[in-house]
């Protein structure tokens, strides 16, 4: 979870973050003053970046810790060393393909701690709650943005979707009251985004956000921040990790959706999923 942003974090936060990554089973007895304390910081720090792990306060990040602590016992491979072992010039492509499943693993793994399920169910029961859903995103996102798109229509959602970022940005202005937009980016800080993401907030409109753990300006406007782990070797995969990890979050997010709809409205998504299935 912190590892996720370390390198991103102020100096006063780092002091926290060192040492929770240097000592992660010390924390979950601690009281926030012993926190901070123990790290030659302050409680108000520790709050900051619970605030920055997009966590409900200090008891919810020992939580969230815990997880983390105890899923990582007994696994013998970090990461950073998958990573170095892939990127081994000298790896044949079985090999590769191996190593390659470890590092989706992994940071799949990582998803556990990252991922809030309160945070889940919130978005769930705004799209369900929702008569329309407007999805902002580009490039890379595109994909996911598509596969939910379809997701959303078996669910019976009025669907509202271009690739054009522009005119997402134009309808953005156009919210109601029965609307929800969802918007994704990796990093956060796509402007043209960011700009529909504004247009949703300048219109009242409710705004879900898929993006990388900590603060970044599309996560800030949301009212609903889902958030996935944050690689470190976006350049080098190709995106592919991320692509996977976004839609892992947007099928859990479909179930939730599911979950929350009667039995006759189940039974109309069926009836649209026979339909689709038999006519692909």
């Amino acid at each position: 979870m912190i590892e996720q942003i370390e390198k991103e974090l102020p100096s006063s936060e780092r002091k926290i973050a060192d040492y929770v990554l240097q000592n992660p089973s010390a924390p979950l007895f601690m009281t926030m003053t012993e926190l901070s304390a123990a790290a030659g910081s302050s409680p108000a720090i520790v709050v900051r970046l619970c605030k920055r792990l997009n966590v409900d306060g200090y008891s919810d990040f020992k939580i969230r810790l815990s997880r983390e602590v105890f899923s990582k016992e007994g696994k013998d491979e970090e990461p950073e060393k998958v990573m170095e072992n892939f990127y081994d010039s000298g790896l044949n492509t079985k090999d590769l393909i191996i190593q390659y499943i470890k590092f989706t693993s992994k940071n799949l793994a990582n998803l556990e701690s990252v991922l809030d399920p309160k945070t889940v169910d919130a978005a769930a029961d705004v799209i369900y709650k929702a008569n329309t859903v407007l999805l902002l995103g580009q490039g890379s996102a595109e994909v996911i943005l598509s596969d939910l798109q379809y997701k959303l229509a078996r669910l019976g959602k009025n669907v509202i979707y271009s690739k054009d970022v522009n005119l997402q940005i134009a309808q953005s202005y156009s919210m109601t009251e029965d609307m929800v937009a969802f918007g994704i980016s990796y990093f956060g800080e796509d402007q043209l985004v960011n700009q529909a993401a504004k247009a949703v907030k300048d219109s009242n409109g409710k705004l879900i956000t898929l993006t990388k753990i900590g603060h970044n300006h599309l996560s800030r406007l949301g009212d609903v921040k889902l958030q996935i782990p944050a690689s470190g070797y976006e350049f080098r995969t190709g995106s592919t990790l991320t692509r996977i990890l976004q839609i892992f979050v947007t099928d859990v997010l479909y179930s939730a959706v599911l979950g929350k709809m009667s039995e006759e409205e189940k039974a109309a998504v069926l009836r649209r999923w026979n339909f689709s299935v038999t006519h692909s």
